[in-house]
């Protein structure tokens, strides 16, 4: 196989969804530099291979494609074919489906609730923190671990009793819960299931740095 591109800071949750999907799966890959401070995404190059400016982009030998969620069920397909059912995404159509009924709800849910808590505490200036907001979404984010957390109750992961690409969004954004300086309750499943995600290589090569 030629080796995969990967345009993408290292710091952006969804270049580094993908980067966990290379890791545990061993795929060799080149990481090019781009986004925020790097520059790069929108020159007229980079639109030609993503018009919407952002990252990742991925090149598998002149195949381009972007979303970062696609990406990751691409790069499963491509080193597992025909793909198995204890894959981190399962050839059953059922299993697939819960996979992707978790992912969409990271992206839909999850996710939304902690960009602006994360953009506050790690990315804005102490005298650009909106208390109000931070607060309003740091609830957001208690009501959506605690749905997550019911999940856990029924299956060892997101998705059920194996881990799948379900579980790295959101390991990535619980590293982020784990890794800000607010208060926190407790949720004893999501303990337990960050324990055993801890395990992972992609978990420990890319949730191991502070947070920028």
């Amino acid at each position: 196989m030629s080796e995969l591109k990967i345009w993408g800071r290292a710091n952006s949750i969804n270049v580094q969804k993908v980067l966990w999907v290379c890791e545990d799966l061993k795929i060799p890959h080149k990481r090019i530099d781009a986004g925020m401070e790097h520059g790069v995404n929108k020159t007229p190059e980079y639109l030609i291979l993503n018009p919407n400016g952002l990252v990742p982009t991925l090149d598998d030998d002149g195949f381009i494609l972007w979303e970062s969620q696609a990406i990751m069920r691409y790069l499963v397909r491509r080193i597992h074919a025909p793909l198995s059912d204890d894959s981190l995404y399962p050839l059953n159509p059922t299993g697939a489906a819960r996979v992707d009924q978790w992912l969409d709800w990271c992206n839909t849910v999850a996710w939304p609730a902690m960009r602006p808590l994360f953009w506050g505490w790690i990315r804005l200036k102490p005298e650009e923190r909106n208390a109000a907001e931070l607060e309003n979404s740091r609830q957001l984010m208690i009501k959506a671990l605690g749905l997550f957390d019911e999940q856990l109750k029924r299956s060892p992961y997101a998705a059920g009793e194996q881990f799948t690409l379900a579980d790295i969004p959101m390991a990535l954004i619980a590293y982020r819960w784990f890794n800000m300086p607010i208060d926190r309750p407790h949720f004893e499943n999501i303990n337990q299931w960050y324990e055993r995600v801890g395990l992972r290589p992609g978990f420990k090569r890319y949730c191991s740095s502070p947070l920028t």
